[in-house]
């Protein structure tokens, strides 16, 4: 049987304790008899901005303002780019008018009134933080 895991460490997880930690898992599943390979096609770090920041704190107003609801920020189950900007201290989030649930499968779709919404928030949060 061929399995494809796609275990998530957060970012306050120690990523080498963590990867060391279910590689040892593995190994110990080996020596009892389950013949077990793996390999390792893709890693990265985890990574997470504030919504305190300022960004985030735009994003929200803009969302707040196109939507009328307030946004929830959550961790993003995907390996995302936001992560090099993070990495150096920039804060990036992900935003979008696609559903986590059907993105990246066949029947994936966008509602174009989601998509003008989302323009009007990236523009909104553009201005603010161009004006701040």
């Amino acid at each position: 049987m061929l399995v494809h895991p796609r275990p998530r460490i957060n970012p306050e997880e120690d990523f080498d304790a963590e990867k060391n930690r279910l590689i040892m898992v593995l190994e110990e599943c080996r020596r009892d008899g389950i013949r077990l390979e793996w390999e390792i096609l893709q890693e990265g770090r985890a990574a997470a901005c504030s919504e305190s920041d300022n960004l985030g704190r735009s994003l929200a107003h803009s969302v707040q303002d196109v939507s009328g609801e307030a946004p929830r920020f959550e961790m993003c189950p995907g390996l995302l780019e936001t992560r090099f900007y993070a990495a150096l201290g920039i804060p990036a989030y992900a935003y979008g008018p696609g559903l986590l649930s059907v993105a990246h499968g066949p029947q994936e779709y966008v509602d174009m009134r989601k998509v003008r919404d989302c323009a009007a928030i990236y523009a909104l949060t553009a201005i603010e933080m161009l004006n701040a």
